[in-house]
């Protein structure tokens, strides 16, 4: 604003010069001729006055009208100057309200843009973050697949650094098979604007992580594309659960398969011994029959039956198994006492199958080295699966079962001459329902659970078992328990009667039985086999009913409790009468052949418990530990 001040008081003031100086030029002629005349008339006229004078004159009179002229222009130019001063100042305020204007603009303008560029900074680090804070790798090339950014993620997955990774090759940490992973990902996003694929790199640590990647193009405001996004997901975890469920899924479906087969075998197993019990026993009906081949049909009988018992006793331990309810008790036991009972039962099996086949028994023991303490049930079993497919699968030629004290093991082997084992069916041989030859066409009996049972017990009692088998030469079966003596030579007594049957000459004519349960074939059947003995028999449907005879009848000497009856189960009901008479002898008969039923069963105050089915000498030994004969 000074300097446009500046600026119109200088062309003034050169204006003002200039027209003072034309004016005095254009004053100056005629002032001078007006001198000339009157000085000539002067000179004429009185020939006094002096040149010099005159021109004094002439310029007073010239600097008269120069000042006047000037007084007049002064007036004038002041005018139009304060007329102008006055326009400059309104201008002034204009230019300073524009300059004001412009200073608030200029001040929102910063403030607007510091506002921006703060807003930018936020969301930059805000989108920064997210993608810095995801899980997931996020990585960005551009065009000539060159990497331009990724989150930390990314280089965490495969456990390097930045700065690490740089210095690789790509071709150093990508799985061989997956090395045509980049060219695939260009053909597909050049086709079809995205990849989706799985990759495998290898880990700083040296193992592979599995990654689920998908890429898609980048394009800027043109549609031009500037490069390609890839997020990567590392499945490594899931991927082992998938492999995982894939197995279990497998395995299962063996597993059913097994489990159907199991149950045809268990259809099979259980109806063939079944056909001949019904079948010798329609047979037994005939009139003419002799009495050895009575004796021969019920041999039939009773060995298929024994048969079934086995087999019932198989399906039981194996759900036993499978609910981790099989439990180990020690008591003194002889070893060499068990081992006989297996080799005459094995004997017995041998003779009814004609087979050519000898069994040699091995004792290795030490003279006092025969007791120990033990699973006496458990032993037994294992032993004899092991025996029965021995003799199961040899034609003919030799069985061998020897037992001996291995450092502080007992050691049972039990080898054979038979037809052997696939070695590629040895892994296998141990677990359920397994057989080397399943279906129709197997040309052997059995459920396939003894091994796996046998394996269970004995690992449960502490010990191991294993197999050594050759194709058509033979197996060897062989286990291990810890060798717990016993010390002496004691020899071991049952609480309750022996396990071979005995002559029994029984009188009990004066005795007086009580006869506890809900099935009527039951009660016909203990009434006719004690029939022989004399004893006089009541009988009882419920245990409501027993509670009431013994109640009114005094004179009872024994009682055959059934142990589930309804309304009132046997536990009760032995209960109720152990508070009407402590002393009368109860004996329990029961189908529960688990041990800790079998402890409970004596806890609440039975004295001995017979298991379903009841053979009679089994029943007559055991009530004649309770009874004298007269």
């Amino acid at each position: 604003m000074e300097m446009l001040l500046r600026s119109v008081a200088t062309r003034i003031r050169q204006k003002f010069l200039f027209f003072i100086s034309i004016m005095i030029i254009m004053m100056s002629s005629p002032v001078q001729s007006f001198a000339s005349s009157v000085t000539g008339v002067v000179s004429e006229s009185k020939g006094t006055y002096s040149i010099l004078s005159i021109s004094t004159l002439a310029f007073i009179i010239t600097l008269a009208g120069a000042l006047v002229i000037l007084c007049i222009m002064i007036l004038i130019f002041s005018s139009k100057l304060r007329k102008a001063n006055r326009e400059l100042i309104e201008r002034n305020k204009q230019i300073e309200e524009i300059n004001l204007n412009l200073q608030k603009t200029n001040k929102d303008l910063s403030i607007e843009k510091e506002t921006i560029t703060r807003e930018y900074s936020y969301s930059e680090m805000f989108y920064r973050m997210l993608v810095q804070s995801a899980d997931d790798g996020i990585s960005f090339y551009d065009r000539d697949w060159n990497l331009k950014y990724a989150n930390g993620a990314f280089y965490a997955m495969i456990g390097v650094s930045r700065e690490q990774y740089n210095a690789l090759d790509a071709r150093e940490i990508v799985h061989p098979d997956d090395l045509i992973y980049e060219q695939t990902r260009t053909e597909a996003l050049q086709k079809n604007g995205f990849f989706e694929t799985e990759l495998r790199l290898k880990h700083k640590d040296g193992h592979y992580i599995n990654l689920s990647t998908r890429s898609v193009t980048v394009k800027n405001e043109n549609a031009d594309i500037i490069g390609a996004l890839t997020i990567s997901r590392d499945i490594t975890s899931l991927k082992k659960v998938h492999e995982e469920l894939v197995k279990a899924n497998v395995e299962a479906e063996a597993s059913n398969r097994l489990k159907s087969s199991f149950l045809a075998n268990i259809s099979h197993e259980i109806r063939t011994p079944l056909n001949s019990v019904v079948g010798f026993a329609n047979l037994l009906l005939a009139n003419d029959l002799s009495n050895d081949v009575k004796e021969e049909y019920i041999e039939h009988i009773n060995h298929n039956s024994e048969k079934l018992l086995q087999i019932i006793g198989d399906i039981i331990d194996l759900s036993r198994l499978e609910s981790s309810q099989i439990e180990i008790t020690y008591e003194e036991a002889s070893v060499s006492s068990i081992v006989n009972e297996i080799v005459e039962d094995a004997r017995k099996i041998i003779r009814r199958n004609e087979k050519s086949i000898i069994i040699n028994v091995m004792n290795l023991l030490e003279e006092n080295g025969d007791l120990i303490f033990t699973d006496r049930i458990w032993l037994k079993r294992v032993l004899n699966h092991l025996m029965d497919n021995a003799v199961k699968f040899t034609l003919e030629g030799s069985v061998s079962l020897s037992y001996a004290k291995e450092n502080e093991n007992l050691v049972f082997r039990i080898k054979d001459t038979g037809i052997g084992i696939n070695k590629e069916n040895l892994d296998h041989i141990f677990e359920e329902f397994r057989q080397e030859i399943d279906g129709h066409h197997r040309p052997f009996e059995g459920l396939g659970v003894g091994l796996t049972l046998a394996k269970e017990v004995i690992e449960r009692m502490g010990g191991k078992i294993f197999v050594q088998s050759e194709k058509g030469v033979g197996s060897e079966f062989s286990f291990s328990i810890p060798y717990r003596p016993a010390g002496g030579s004691t020899r071991i007594r049952s609480k309750v009667a022996a396990s071979e049957p005995r002559d029994l000459q029984l009188n009990w004519n004066n005795k007086t039985c009580l006869l506890v349960d809900d099935n009527k074939d039951v009660l016909l059947y203990l009434n006719r086999t004690l029939a022989d003995t004399g004893i006089k028999t009541l009988s009882a449907r419920s245990g409501i009913e027993a509670i009431d005879i013994v109640k009114t009848i005094p004179g009872i000497d024994v009682v055959l409790l059934d142990m589930q009856m309804p309304e009132m189960n046997g536990i009760e009901a032995t209960k109720e009468i152990r508070k009407i008479r402590k002393d009368i002898p109860i004996i329990a008969q029961t189908a529960f052949i688990f041990e800790d039923d079998k402890d409970i069963i004596l806890e609440a105050g039975c004295d001995a418990c017979l298991i379903k089915p009841i053979r009679k000498d089994h029943l007559l030994t055991v009530m004649s530990s309770f009874l004298k004969s007269v």
